[in-house]
C-alpha cells in the first residue's frame, strides 16, 4: 500500500516578521537588543578597518588617496573630498 509524501505545515508566518498586532510584549526589548548587537558589529568592523590600514605603509595609503590622519574619518565615512 502505498502513501503519498506528506509534509508537516509550517504556519501562515513562517519566515515573516508578526505585524504589529501579534507582536508580543517583549518584541521592543527584543528589537533593542537586536539594535545593540548590530552596533557593536558595525563598531567591530570599523575598528578591524582601521587596525588594516593602520598598519599599511605610508606609500600604500597615498595610493588609495588617504593620509594616516584621516583613516579614521575614512573609515566612518565623514571623509569629505
Amino acid at each position: 500500500m502505498s502513501h503519498p509524501a506528506t509534509t508537516p505545515t509550517l504556519g501562515p508566518t513562517l519566515g515573516r516578521r508578526p505585524t504589529a498586532a501579534r507582536r508580543t510584549p517583549l518584541a521592543p526589548v527584543a528589537d533593542a537588543i537586536t539594535a545593540c548587537w548590530n552596533a557593536v558589529v558595525r563598531h567591530r568592523a570599523r575598528r578591524r578597518d582601521e587596525h588594516f590600514l593602520l598598519s599599511q605603509p605610508d606609500y600604500i595609503l597615498r595610493d588609495i588617496g588617504i593620509g594616516r590622519g584621516e583613516i579614521e574619518s575614512a573609515v566612518r565615512g565623514r571623509r569629505s573630498r
